[in-house]
């Protein structure tokens, strides 16, 4: 500008980086713990309920890295239980994917998860993708415990948060002796070793794929009330066997 003066761009920014800045500590080091910050800043700086950084490493291996609480973890994991929801959906299109009234998704969006959601107390959701390029990490996720619609500065500002969580991750990286990403995320993204190994069990049982097995998976645990890793931990167990007519 002429005059010299910061750009809406550069006062996002500013506003963001302050933001985040200015969160208390969990743990105080690691970069789960500057995402947990990233998570608290969008809550009080939007106004809204709740807040959550999943991690992906390709289709089959994501885990929320960080959240607000208690209720966005839960939502967050809701989509890997259903596989559908925010997270997945704006990783998917790479692009926002903003419902502002979950009682009403577009084009049938989220059959399960939008109900679920409205279960939790939740009725709006925005996932915002983590991504630099043709690269991408994972998404952040809002979460409004009324219908809402970001406006548009709130949604600049969502998206100045998401590419900090974004350069977060990338610096984690960097910062490492070998260019991978920080150990405690690696670690997060391996919990769910006994979901795969159920899924093996059950595509080797019924004969079909690994995406049929897992779908299979999802389905018993959706119609049962049960969250996907306790039913995994039944089939390895031998608690569980699924048929062709679950």
């Amino acid at each position: 500008m002429v005059d010299g003066s910061p750009t809406d761009a550069s006062r996002d920014r500013d506003w963001a980086a302050e933001l985040v800045e200015a969160q208390p500590s969990r743990d105080g080091h690691g970069v789960a713990d500057r995402l947990h910050r990233v998570c608290n800043a969008g809550i009080e700086g939007l106004a809204l309920d709740g807040a959550a950084v999943t991690l992906r490493a390709g289709a089959m291996s994501e885990a929320v890295a960080a959240s607000s609480g208690d209720t966005a973890r839960s939502l967050a994991q809701l989509e890997f239980d259903l596989g559908e929801g925010p997270a997945r959906e704006c990783w998917d299109r790479r692009r926002p994917v903003l419902v502002p009234d979950l009682t009403r998704p577009t084009d049938g969006l989220w059959p399960a998860f939008a109900p679920a959601a409205l279960a939790c107390g939740t009725h709006a959701a925005f996932g915002l993708p983590l991504q630099v390029g043709a690269a991408r990490f994972g998404a952040l996720t809002l979460y409004s415990a009324a219908p809402r619609h970001l406006q548009p500065d709130e949604r600049a500002r969502a998206l100045v948060l998401a590419e900090i969580a974004t350069e977060m991750l990338l610096d984690s990286a960097t910062a490492s002796a070998d260019g991978e990403m920080d150990p405690n995320l690696k670690r997060v993204l391996d919990v769910r070793g006994e979901i795969y190994q159920a899924q093996g069990m059950v595509m080797v049982s019924l004969g079909v794929g690994l995406p049929e097995a897992l779908a299979r998976m999802r389905a018993y645990a959706f119609v049962e009330g049960r969250e996907l890793l306790d039913v995994s931990l039944d089939i390895i167990d031998g608690r569980l066997h699924l048929e062709d007519g679950n």
